[in-house]
């Protein structure tokens, strides 16, 4: 029974985001358009980031993604998150291909935060900060943008080649659930790049402008759904 019932509310849960996802790809749509020639320009954090993605694209194409890489970030991360869920990680394999981590707690943010969390982007990121209390990261901040950039399509690339993969992760919390979170959190990141990186002093009023967006879509979802039912 109480399987049966986890099933279900993961089950609506993902039904739940479903309006969420064309606000979402409007808004990163619209941001989208707006980028012109200024995008080759340096001085903007946006403009080296996805420079990044850029790069990374190229590299892509050109190289054999490298899987080891991915595991141990993989396995890394629900490691961190059992830890940060309050649980006790008892062992951690990483092979080329495969790994796994044992551990005395399980949830839906443990199994699927490999594909929500951009393990390498946040390292490096939290690496410059602490470096940043030291001492001014100067002319490192380009490199870094650029890096955090590459990570981010290596994270991106990745998740999306495991979500057509018959994954223990997304069976064991329902595919639709799985699919419909790590869709809409890796969108609601690219989104927070697009809004915070070229003026952080506009992100509230931009993500307000968004919650607004994507209440009037859950109205319209609500009333159509309010309709149906009365239609029948």
């Amino acid at each position: 029974m109480r399987t049966f019932l986890n099933k279900a509310i993961k089950f609506f849960a993902a039904i739940f985001l479903l309006p969420l996802f064309p606000v979402l790809l409007q808004a990163i749509w619209t941001q989208t358009r707006r980028l012109n020639g200024g995008v080759l320009l340096l001085e903007n954090p946006l403009n080296l980031c996805l420079g990044g993605l850029i790069l990374w694209a190229i590299f892509a194409f050109f190289f054999r993604l490298p899987p080891r890489a991915y595991v141990f970030a993989h396995e890394l991360t629900h490691a961190l998150f059992v830890k940060l869920c309050g649980g006790q990680v008892k062992k951690i394999s990483v092979r080329r291909d495969s790994g796994y981590v044992l551990s005395d707690r399980s949830n839906f943010l443990i199994v699927l935060a490999p594909y929500l969390f951009p393990f390498y982007a946040i390292a490096l990121g939290l690496a410059a900060w602490v470096a940043g209390l030291f001492a001014p990261i100067g002319h490192f901040e380009t490199p870094l943008w650029v890096g955090i950039g590459f990570c981010l399509g290596y994270h991106w690339t990745m998740t999306g080649r495991m979500l057509f993969t018959r994954q223990s992760d997304f069976s064991s919390q329902g595919y639709l659930f799985s699919f419909a979170l790590i869709s809409a959190i890796n969108l609601l990141l690219l989104l927070a790049i697009f809004l915070l990186l070229p003026d952080p002093r506009g992100f509230f009023v931009r993500t307000a402008a968004l919650g607004a967006s994507a209440a009037h879509s859950y109205r319209e979802a609500f009333d159509f759904l309010r309709r149906f039912v009365g239609g029948i």
